[in-house]
């Protein structure tokens, strides 16, 4: 007899049995082993393969999984129960995009919830033999489509999830988008549907694919039919779920559902607003920078970039009725300075220690920050006025401020203001040394601050008005700081395919291997001990909580510095792919990038890379263990190379170290 559930396992190698899914899967045989069973598929998911499987599965139910998901420890359970005594269509639990909440809360599942709701197939039970059925109807829909097509076919308009939970564990299309099958000739079908939560998920579909439309360049979906989308389901009505986090793509939706409105305001400025311009056909119309030719079946599509006088905007339109540009900069204007909530010591804190002892009139200038954080005492101390970030007060001050100023870019809005209607000054956290076109398109700033021509010739192909080639605060204050080597620093950075990693598929992974190869060298540890010398390692934030997994030694340590005192006191610093080591070669400090494994970086990345590092790298380039150990011990790093330095001087032509804050202060109190 075939049991009543089996639950699917996308795992095209071999199945991770550590993970906590897995476990809590396996655990539940304790009780339901004759009613449920597990299948791996070593194949991806599509369309296809599912409609394959449903014809091949006996099951009643049939629930797609991936090993990196998490699910409640009832959810098995709640499952079977639930489906045990009736017949459905569907049952799903409250899906979420982060980690799983102690206590799932299905009666609060309100209009955020259903927007943010991941809407691909893994979690939910499909009845199978109606999934077979309808995908003989929406068969030619992405995989990413089918829960959502499946609903509108069989007309199920609202859902009441189990009481228990399930998570993809990451929310990444929002920031990449998705990417359809090149089979997938429309999004979803035109089935109407007056269902709120279901035309939301519309709605974040349309929106997610329009971004990841960005990055594909070209589909075989036609224009008319996403028009059909926006006037069917009625999108432009939700918009407000859409515009706080994805603008570009709100507009972009409006343009949909009225073609001949081909202006819209974007984001207002202090002299002029920004206008996204939207055109089809042949023709370049007279924009002031194209930013995407795009292909809908045989439809061209080009979204470009405009500045147009203030005195254009009728009356005070979207985003703001509030005209929070009025009032010109003063001494009596509030000013919020930040960095990340629980971390400061990066370019907003140095840029206002500098302004309020070049501007003590400005005595309404603020810094945020977690009180909770251990650099709130140390700022006390230095007499900076802090006010609790995200705090009523902190929203308070964001309202009546007429400038903010950041490292970090939040999305923050109180009664109608936000950064697409006041002035805020970007001072970035790192240096765009890759292709961040679509995320930087897609983020509201007055004045965005680059660091020398290389990055500045980029950011002028996008925002031509905002850029500043001043140099980022923080590099003022390690210029000015006595340089002091007690150290070697080494400073990995991420990798985008490890976030859903399972500890096993992490101790597997070739980042592990080769950072603990370098760790435990022999070589390496015995020069250090020759030389009296220490190996500072720091690690990247999202690698912090695996630490314990890495080798350390009493010469090769898990470096407690700040960045900046990480940096000051390092003799030489080397990298895989970070930004942070420009700091370093700044003040001239000398620098290396370790690539073992750059053939397959980007192609793991959410962006391309734009730096050729051999050609126009700040220091040399290894690829294998052997040469970047080699240039260590033999102390390589040591010998001043003229081409290096050459290029060094090209990278941050334009920056003066001693006028970086200066530079941005006048900038800023010009808005």
């Amino acid at each position: 007899m075939p049991p009543l559930l089996t639950i699917v396992l996308e795992e095209p190698g071999t199945v991770d049995r550590e993970t906590d899914m897995y476990r809590r899967l396996v655990a539940a045989r304790l009780r339901f082993d004759s009613e449920f069973a597990i299948q791996q598929s070593q194949e991806p998911l599509t369309t296809q393969v599912i409609a394959r499987l449903c014809q091949e599965i006996g099951s009643t139910y049939i629930v797609f999984m991936k090993t990196s998901h998490q699910l409640s420890a009832n959810y098995v359970s709640s499952m079977i129960t639930y489906l045990r005594n009736r017949t459905v269509y569907l049952a799903e639990p409250v899906i979420y995009t982060g980690t799983l909440p102690k206590n799932v809360a299905r009666n609060e599942l309100k209009d955020p919830y259903h927007y943010a709701r991941d809407t691909d197939v893994y979690g939910p039970a499909f009845n199978t033999r109606r999934l077979a059925d309808a995908l003989q109807a929406i068969g030619d829909v992405d995989r990413s489509a089918l829960y959502l097509s499946y609903r509108l076919y069989w007309s199920i308009g609202n859902v009441r999830p189990l009481p228990t939970g399930f998570s993809v564990a990451s929310d990444t299309k929002a920031a990449i988008g998705l990417q359809l099958s090149e089979e997938a000739l429309r999004l979803v079908p035109l089935i109407p549907a007056v269902s709120k939560p279901l035309r939301l998920y519309v709605l974040r579909f349309l929106v997610l694919f329009l971004r990841g439309m960005r990055v594909q360049k070209a589909t075989a979906v036609g224009l008319a039919h996403l028009r059909e989308l926006v006037v069917n389901y009625q999108l432009v009505e939700l918009l407000g779920m859409v515009e706080p986090l994805q603008p570009f793509e709100a507009a972009w939706v409006r343009w949909l559902e009225d073609p001949g409105a081909d202006k819209h305001l974007y984001k207002q400025l202090s002299r002029e607003d920004i206008y996204l311009l939207f055109e089809t056909g042949q023709a370049y119309g007279n924009q002031d920078l194209l930013l995407y030719e795009l292909l809908f079946g045989e439809d061209i599509v080009r979204i470009g970039k405009s500045y147009l006088p203030r005195s254009l905007r009728p009356g005070h339109a979207r985003p703001g009725s509030y005209n929070f540009y009025e009032r010109p900069i003063g001494p009596k204007s509030g000013i919020l300075f930040f960095d990340r909530p629980m971390q400061a010591d990066d370019n907003a804190e140095h840029l206002y220690d500098y302004f309020r002892s070049a501007h003590p009139e400005y005595t309404e200038a603020w810094f945020a920050l977690n009180p909770k954080s251990p650099d709130w005492e140390r700022l006390e101390a230095k007499g900076f006025k802090l006010v609790p970030i995200f705090s009523p007060e902190f929203y308070e001050n964001f309202l009546v401020s007429d400038l903010v100023v950041s490292s970090q870019i939040y999305n923050v809005r109180y009664r109608g203001k936000s950064f697409a209607n006041s002035r805020f000054v970007y001072l970035q956290h790192g240096i765009q040394l890759n292709d961040m076109t679509d995320w930087l398109l897609s983020k509201y700033f007055d004045v965005f601050i680059a660091t020398g021509q290389f990055e500045a010739d980029y950011m002028g192909k996008l925002a031509p008005v905002e850029t500043l080639n001043s140099g980022l605060p923080r590099m003022e204050t390690l210029a000015r700081e006595e340089h002091q080597p007690s150290h070697l620093l080494f400073m990995p950075t991420w990798r985008f395919n490890l976030h859903q990693a399972s500890t096993e598929q992490f101790l597997q992974s070739r980042y592990f291997g080769a950072i603990e190869g370098l760790l435990k060298d022999p070589a390496l540890l015995r020069f250090l001990e020759e030389t009296d010398r220490r190996l500072e390692v720091k690690l990247h934030p999202n690698v912090e909580k695996r630490s314990g997994l890495f080798t350390f030694s009493e010469r090769v340590v898990q470096s407690t510095l700040s960045y900046r005192e990480a940096i000051r006191g390092a003799e030489m610093v080397f990298t895989d792919y970070s930004s942070a080591v420009l700091d370093a070669a700044f003040i001239r400090v000398p620098i290396a990038y370790y690539h073992w494994d750059r053939a397959e970086f980007f192609r793991d990345q959410p962006y391309e890379g734009r730096l050729d590092y051999e050609e126009e790298g700040l220091g040399p380039v290894f690829s294998d263990h052997t040469g970047v150990i080699d240039h260590i011990v033999k102390e390589r790093f040591a010998l001043q190379d003229p081409m290096y330095e050459a290029r060094r001087r090209r990278f941050f032509h334009g920056v003066d170290p001693e006028r970086i804050n200066q530079k941005i202060v006048e900038r800023m109190l010009a808005l």
